[in-house]
């Protein structure tokens, strides 16, 4: 009796699985691009903590617009999406980031290869070109690629350091400057953007702790920062 209570506590400990994130995905799929980014994670504690992510999803699909064929992107949130520790653990570095995505060439990427939004378009001159300067820039239609990377503007040498990651199969978080990296969850894009968060994570943390080891994991995946109930917020 004893070894079945703990089974079946063991078993309401796992929380949700990755299902969720990965129907999420075979369902975007059938978009010609889309892009999935984290929003928000939160962990709420308990005997077995609970932890949950959501996700802004960006879609492109093809609709007639003065009578022309055309990609109409569109921007949504997911339902908060219960996961197990151990997927929360795979994403918990990226909050900000694309962590699964389409182009129109077919090309996709996943959690491994997280990237800042909007960095899968850069040098396609089906989206924009480079200016005299060497800084990427989007044509009209795309200005919301620019809007998403929250005013980041990409330069020849950053992109180069995205290319080089992503084609060794790593995720990328933006050039490194002074140990800190612009995306992901311990960049500086969140400290400006969602400061209680990156506070509230920098107190249970050891303040610089925090900012040290986001940086460190990302791209290493694994263990999670720990329990507590915490979300991203603003």
């Amino acid at each position: 009796m004893i070894a079945l209570m703990w089974c079946c506590l063991m078993l309401a400990g796992c929380g949700g699985d990755d299902g969720p994130v990965e129907k999420l995905v075979q369902d975007l799929n059938r978009y010609p691009e889309f892009s999935l980014i984290l929003e928000d994670l939160r962990e709420e504690e308990g005997f077995f903590p609970d932890y949950f992510l959501r996700f802004k999803i960006l879609t492109a699909s093809g609709q007639k617009v003065a009578g022309q064929d055309t990609l109409v992107y569109e921007e949504k949130l997911s339902e908060e999406l219960e996961v197990s520790e151990e997927v929360y653990a795979q994403y918990e570095n990226y909050l900000g980031m694309v962590v699964a995505s389409k182009t129109q060439d077919g090309r996709q990427t996943g959690s491994g290869q997280a990237h800042p939004p909007g960095y899968q378009y850069v040098d396609n001159p089906r989206y924009g070109s480079w200016d005299s300067g060497g800084f990427w820039q989007f044509y009209g239609p795309y200005m919301m690629m620019s809007q998403m990377m929250g005013g980041w503007r990409v330069n020849r040498g950053d992109y180069g350091d995205y290319r080089r990651t992503h084609e060794s199969g790593q995720p990328y978080a933006g050039p490194n400057s002074g140990g800190r990296t612009p995306f992901g969850t311990g960049g500086t894009t969140v400290e400006r953007t969602r400061p209680e968060f990156f506070k509230r994570y920098q107190q249970r943390l050891g303040g610089t702790g925090f900012r040290e080891r986001a940086q460190s994991r990302v791209g290493r995946g694994g263990s999670s920062w720990g329990s507590g109930s915490v979300r991203s917020g603003k």
